[in-house]
């Protein structure tokens, strides 16, 4: 058998693509004679990397250019201007590349090379339409065109026509558009080309998109996908992902634009550069606006402009700048959002695109519609006038969801005019079109305007109708996403509808229909995970999942470091920073895991809350009180052994977010400047020299005194010597979860001398948590970690630990993640004092300090307990922040996640002696069979025969079961 010769000119290329130095390269092109075939050979190694590997096809191109000099064929100047055309656009420098595109273009046309110069514009159109010069694009296209139909190549003119058909949509001419891609499918099909077909598919996908015809859309882009996928082009799969994830976004489905975006980036991983991977960046921006996740979305925006500023991208540049002026509307950012979308609608004007510009409109007639003013009504017909031209504008183009969006935007402002004839007309139609469409955020909006319009005439079963058709569409969404975040974010700024379902059954005194819609709007993230149970350990047969996991812990565990180092150094140092990259990354990476994960799917189908269980969960001498309300007024609902009554407007929010403030500067500021562990910014006892102890606990006392008056005086309660004890277990409602009721001061005696008291982020966590079945006997587990500014928490692990029989304590170094990983999920009561510390910044990063790091709420998502009682003795343990769909994040959703039933925990940070005296009591009365709630109340009126000030002991509450006992046989006292 004869061996082949090797290619001398694909050696040279070789060569020349690894050969660093410029006078060698020239010295190998003389040496060699090189001719135009290797100008050719180097063109072709920027066309096989310019979807795979930008750089080398742009290294290629240089070299094309470079080699194309000193060649005297003519025909080698501009093919070496081409191939450096092509290697710039590859590496997304379109800009830099059209004055090669040209002056390729014009020696072609020179040289009597008229298909050749057309080939050329191909590509040249592309950059120009990239930049958004779409009328020069449109003018060489079309010239292109005729070239190659003239000639015959059918191939040739086909690629014309999809580019035409593309600077058409970008124009928004949706019309035009779509007859010349369907020429384009036609001329690929006729010659057999597969990737020109798949990509009339793409376009005609997109194209459908636009008007919002979405079966249609699919059909093309699953063909796109298939035909991508048979071929292996990488980078076209990835972008057809990322068009489908879009079409899903549109729908309302949320959840899969997640799971496809969640692909298409996989997909981007494995390429080693590539420009379209900012355009998945930009589509996961506007899937995390929708979500109401706006630092994410506006991160991601900020830094798509820059990219695409860089890059001469100047329609994805305008795209990814209306994002941005969205997320400062609903951030309540108005100055802001109005610069960036007025900037936004004047270059979509610019481009020729009146259509992008109307929808744009709709976006700044909202934020008219949202922003305070003097004159409400300019600002209201200012809304309406922006809307009825927009509304023109759309229904000319064929947008009908714009023109949905526009007529419910229109309604609004003739509603708050009071023009509700002309309301009603607009939100039946945009109502008509939404459903239609099935675009759920375009059917709640329209809905419930609609309801309330209804509402307000006086049309309650109507109105009730529009409300329930809302709530059910909402929730439709929400089931459809996999992470809770995600799930309390999206429910957040539309909350209100439950609001306005739950007073329409209230006014008829419905109360139990409206408890089961209050229920339907409280911490159902939660509940969804306490019922389904989703971790995010990925099995090892799984290798994106195992890979995810793996890299999960190299961040986690590189993350801890930067917490360690950043202590020392403060919050403004380097280590901060990377804290807040580490934290992004780990959020990054647990939200990947969960949404690949095929089993999180379940939480799809979690049921409605269960009013009945809840009745079932409650004994004899059990309150359970649930507030619920709107931004201007709280109800309460009372409920007891099969009976539930309801109280209304009984405060205004406002007026307990006062109170607290007020409690807030004692407890945080007075209290604690009476100590010896002073906060770092407070000279010593500056406060204390202003309020003595007893003009202290007055102060406090009146604040506890309006709260009780506000939230537990109206719902007359039998809370008295002459009743039987009672457990109140409350369930609070936006600013309530930061009140400490068991404090409340009716002038004579605090609450916590009539009741027990507990909390519940809603009733239905309240009787999953009751409804755990006792766990048999097992270890008390402690963990401890001294400080100088809490020395007493050695001590007080060696007095509870005392307590137990078998006690295991890790005091000090022995306190460690590891031990804590190794060690508590065995226990049956975990105890774990320490320094805590919520993070209202980023919640599920609140955590507990161990001896080698911090436990973040987030890390207790993959840790399984079988404690029936966990006790965190630390400062603000229990402390959550509360988002607008009244979800709880910190560490008490991590334990609650990780199957703790009853869990006890302060709302402000604590004195360490008073802490350690509390829970030596605490656990006498546990041991003396007590429940949870029972053996706390104890404690906590122990305590306040030395320390009177509430500050000291109504910090601490049981969240979940408080009839909890700890089995007796476990609790005997070590005999000595």
């Amino acid at each position: 058998m004869t061996a082949t010769s090797p290619d001398p000119t694909s050696a040279l290329v070789r060569q020349l693509l690894e050969e660093p130095s410029a006078e060698r390269r020239a010295a190998l092109c003389v040496e060699h004679e090189v001719g135009l075939e290797l100008v050719e050979a180097l063109k072709a190694e920027v066309d096989r990397h310019k979807f795979a590997d930008g750089s080398q096809a742009l290294l290629a191109g240089e070299r094309a250019l470079e080699v194309s000099k000193v060649i005297a064929d003519p025909v080698a100047k501009p093919l070496g201007l081409w191939a450096m055309a092509l290697g710039l656009t590859a590496q997304g420098k379109f800009g830099e590349a059209l004055p090669y595109f040209e002056n390729a273009r014009t020696r072609y046309s020179q040289l009597n090379l008229a298909t050749d110069a057309a080939k050329v514009s191909v590509r040249q159109v592309q950059a120009l339409a990239m930049i958004g010069d779409y009328p020069k694009a449109l003018e060489v296209a079309e010239g292109a065109r005729d070239i190659f139909a003239d000639a015959g190549l059918i191939y040739e003119a086909a690629q014309v026509e999809n580019n035409i058909g593309i600077i058409h949509s970008r124009l928004g001419r949706i019309t035009e558009s779509e007859k010349a891609i369907k020429r384009a499918l036609q001329g690929y099909s006729s010659v057999g080309d597969k990737t020109g077909i798949a990509q009339a598919h793409l376009n005609l996908g997109a194209n459908y998109q636009e008007q919002d015809r979405f079966d249609k859309a699919l059909k093309h882009l699953q063909a796109a996908l298939d035909i991508f996928r048979e071929l292996e082009l990488t980078e076209a799969v990835a972008g057809t992902l990322v068009n489908l994830a879009m079409l899903h976004r549109r729908e309302g489905q949320a959840g899969q634009a997640l799971r496809l975006l969640s692909q298409a980036r996989e997909v981007y991983n494995q390429l080693e550069s590539s420009p379209d991977a900012a355009l998945a960046q930009l589509e996961e921006a506007r899937v995390s606006l929708d979500l109401q996740l706006l630092d994410e979305a506006e991160t991601l925006a900020s830094e798509l402009i820059d990219t695409f500023a860089a890059r001469q991208m100047q329609l994805e540049q305008v795209e990814a700048l209306v994002v941005l002026g969205t997320v400062r509307v609903r951030a309540g950012r108005m100055a802001e959002a109005l610069e960036a979308l007025e900037a936004a609608r004047s270059t979509w004007l610019e481009l020729g695109n009146p259509t992008q510009a109307a929808l744009v409109e709709l976006y700044i007639a909202n934020l008219h519609l949202g922003t305070p003013q003097e004159d409400d009504a300019t600002a209201l017909s200012c809304a309406a006038e922006l809307a009825e031209s927009a509304i023109q504008t759309l229904r000319e183009a064929g947008v009908r969801s714009g023109v949905a969006f526009g007529l419910a935007t229109l309604a609004e402002a003739q509603l708050s005019l009071g023009k509700g004839a002309d309301a009603k007309s607009n939100l039946q139609e945009a109502e008509a079109l939404a459903q239609e469409l099935a675009v759920p955020d375009l059917i709640i909006r329209a809905k419930r305007l609609l309801g309330k319009s209804t509402f307000e005439r006086g049309e309650l079963a109507e109105a009730e109708r529009h409300f329930g058709g809302a709530i059910e569409a909402l929730e439709g969404v929400r089931a459809s996403l996999q992470i809770d975040e995600f799930k309390a974010a999206y429910v957040g700024n539309k909350l209100s509808v439950y609001g306005d379902m739950v007073a329409l059954l209230l006014q008829q005194s419905r109360t139990r229909e409206a408890l089961v819609y209050a229920e339907r709007a409280k911490s159902r993230a939660l509940l969804d995970l306490l019922s389904k149970g989703v971790e995010t350990r990925a099995p090892a047969s799984d290798p994106v999942l195992e890979r995810l996991s793996k890299r999960l812990k190299e961040v986690r565990s590189e993350l801890n470091w930067h917490y360690l180092a950043a202590e020392e150094e403060g919050m403004n140092g380097a280590h901060w920073q990377k804290v807040t990259e580490g934290e992004r990354e780990v959020t990054s990476l647990i939200r990947e895991l969960e949404r690949l994960k095929p089993e999180a799917a379940a939480l799809e189908r979690v049921a409605k809350p269960d009013l009945d269980k809840v009745f079932e969960s409650l004994d004899e001498d059990t309150l359970l009180i649930e507030y619920f309300g709107t931004q201007e007024s709280l109800s309460a609902f009372v409920l007891s052994k099969g009976e539930a009554r309801s109280v209304t407007d009984i405060a205004a929010p406002e007026a307990v977010k006062h109170h607290l403030e007020r409690l807030g500067f004692f407890f945080k500021r007075v209290a604690q400047s009476r100590s010896a562990n002073l906060p770092n910014n407070l000279p010593p006892h500056i406060y204390a020299n202003l309020y003595g102890p007893e003009m202290l606990t007055q102060n406090v006392n009146t604040h506890l005194s309006a709260l009780h008056d506000l939230l537990i005086a109206p719902l007359g309660l039998e809370l008295g010597e002459h009743t039987p004890e009672r457990t109140l277990v409350i369930v609070p409602h936006g600013p309530v979860h930061a009140v400490p009721f068991a404090a409340l001061f009716d002038g004579e005696r605090y609450l916590l001398e009539k009741a027990a008291l507990a909390s519940a982020p809603s009733a239905s966590v309240y009787a999953l948590c009751k409804g755990q079945a006792q766990r048999p006997p097992g270890q008390m587990m402690a963990f401890g970690i001294p400080a100088e500014d809490i020395p007493a928490v050695e001590q007080e692990i060696k007095d509870v630990t005392q307590l137990f029989r078998d006690a295991k304590a890790f005091i000090g170094a022995e306190a460690s993640l590891g031990a804590f990983y190794d060690h508590a999920p065995r226990a049956d009561v975990l105890h774990i004092a320490t320094h805590g510390v919520h993070r209202p910044d980023n919640p599920m990063f609140s955590g507990l300090r161990m001896s080698d790091g911090w436990l973040a709420a987030r890390d207790l998502y993959s840790v399984q307990l079988s404690a029936s009682l966990v006790v965190l003795p630390a400062c603000e343990s229990v402390l959550a922040s509360n988002t607008e769909g009244d979800e709880l994040f910190g560490i008490a959703r991590g334990f609650l996640y990780a199957g703790a039933p009853s869990l006890i925990g302060s709302l402000w940070p604590v004195q360490d002696e008073q802490t350690a005296q509390l829970m030596v009591a605490f656990y006498s009365a546990l041991r003396q069979g007590l429940g949870t709630a029972a053996a706390l109340r104890a404690a906590q009126l122990t305590l306040r025969t030395e320390h009177p000030n509430p500050y000291h002991w109504a910090a601490f509450t049981v969240i979940g079961d408080p009839q909890r006992v700890i089995h007796r046989g476990q609790t005997d006292k070590v005999s000595t």
